[in-house]
């Protein structure tokens, strides 16, 4: 059979993830799918509903991340709010509706909301979050309470006591977030044009909200920190002259890497609420997805493209076939195992692309980052080069 779409690398939101919201992975023990975050995911910011990293049931987000039309004239801190929403954390992708019938996604309803994006096991649905400057979205939600909202989990405040996000919203993911980003990212949401959505209400599992918080963040301190110099001394000549300890682009490439990579290639410190990414084995990979391969009628065996493309054309092809899988995440840290035989460019095209360094696809639930910086994306490449190479054979793949 023809290697088909490897898992070479999965970089979250969004949560995510943050996060990918695509229908060809089932939900993790958090009921979200890691990596749409992915990368995040990636998943999105919220206030008044839920974000999420995905679900089974859901559409995939569009690679293509729409912006609002306002978005041309913003400056200062909206300026960077709408980055980290549309470019980094990936938000769109469960707060923007697709058009009816296919065709993408609907900009004329641009972050005001999915319904029943994502499905428990018996049907019940979530709805995701109306994010626009309306009454029905987050007009009447302080910005402190938004804040609160996507950083801890914290439901805005009503009369029902304390309650929490579903996990679907990475909210563990983007406590990271440093103070001058959130308020970034509550300044933009406040830009958004007004559209009138009023979610249904949430039912099945989904119908009571948390009393607690479902997951505990791990701190951007207790992530792996780089070694004293370049692992290869920049002798790959692939940029990463920049991955020197300390150095500003290995610290906002550690900065990234928790926002939109760690929670799918991050094994969980247990199976039990709260849950929490085990910090000991941070970006070794090894964390289980189930995903859908396409697989050509022959197997491939004549020599025809991926993804059953050659059906037919040899006179005996019937088309291609589907086959669900289970995966794990790729190993992150610079060992044999994972990326040590990468270069930063590689890397860089793997976040920007979602290609491996073979020029494979890689397949879901990562997802591309194509609106990220080259800096950004080479910053997360330097640091996943820095830090200690840690051995784990990852043998659950997409081949």
């Amino acid at each position: 059979m023809r290697r088909q779409l490897r898992l070479s690398l999965l970089l979250s939101t969004a949560l995510i993830v943050p996060m990918a919201c695509s229908s060809s992975t089932t939900p993790g023990p958090d009921g979200g799918k890691a990596g749409k975050d992915g990368g995040a995911g990636t998943g999105g910011g919220t206030a008044g509903a839920d974000a999420a990293a995905g679900t089974a049931g859901t559409t995939d987000a569009p690679v293509d991340v729409p912006q609002d039309a306002g978005d041309a004239g913003l400056t200062g801190p909206a300026l960077r709010g709408s980055y980290l929403v549309n470019s980094v954390l990936g938000c769109s992708g469960c707060h923007t509706p697709q058009k009816v019938g296919g065709g993408g996604p609907d900009t004329t309803k641009f972050l005001s909301g999915v319904e029943c994006f994502a499905k428990d096991t018996g049907g019940g649905c979530l709805n995701s979050a109306n994010l626009t400057n309306d009454a029905t979205g987050l007009k009447n939600v302080s910005d402190t309470d938004l804040k609160n909202a996507f950083t801890t989990g914290v439901y805005p405040p009503g009369d029902a006591g304390t309650q929490y996000l579903f996990a679907n919203m990475p909210y563990y993911q983007f406590a990271n977030l440093s103070s001058d980003d959130a308020t970034a990212i509550v300044a933009y949401l406040r830009t958004l044009t007004a559209v009138v959505h009023m979610a249904p209400a949430n039912t099945g599992t989904f119908a009571t909200r948390p009393t607690s918080a479902q997951w505990t963040p791990v701190t951007l301190a207790a992530l792996p920190s780089p070694a004293a110099a370049s692992t290869d001394g920049g002798a790959d000549g692939g940029g990463d002259a920049g991955t020197d300890a300390g150095s500003a682009s290995v610290s906002n490439g550690k900065y990234l890497a928790a926002l939109v990579c760690s929670t799918c290639h991050t094994v969980n410190t247990s199976a039990t609420a709260p849950l929490q990414l085990d910090a000991t084995k941070a970006y070794q990979g090894g964390k289980e997805f189930t995903t859908t391969i396409t697989i050509a009628a022959d197997g491939g065996t004549d020599g025809g493209a991926d993804a059953g493309t050659d059906a037919g054309a040899d006179g005996g092809d019937a088309g291609p076939t589907t086959m669900s899988k289970m995966i794990q995440s790729a190993n992150l840290t610079p060992d044999m195992t994972g990326l040590k035989d990468w270069t930063p460019m590689q890397i860089v095209t793997a976040i920007k692309m979602a290609k491996d360094e073979a020029g494979r696809t890689i397949c879901s639930p990562m997802r591309s980052l194509p609106s990220i910086t080259d800096q950004d994306a080479m910053d997360i490449a330097n640091y996943l080069k820095a830090i200690p190479p840690v051995t784990n054979a990852i043998t659950e793949t997409c081949e």
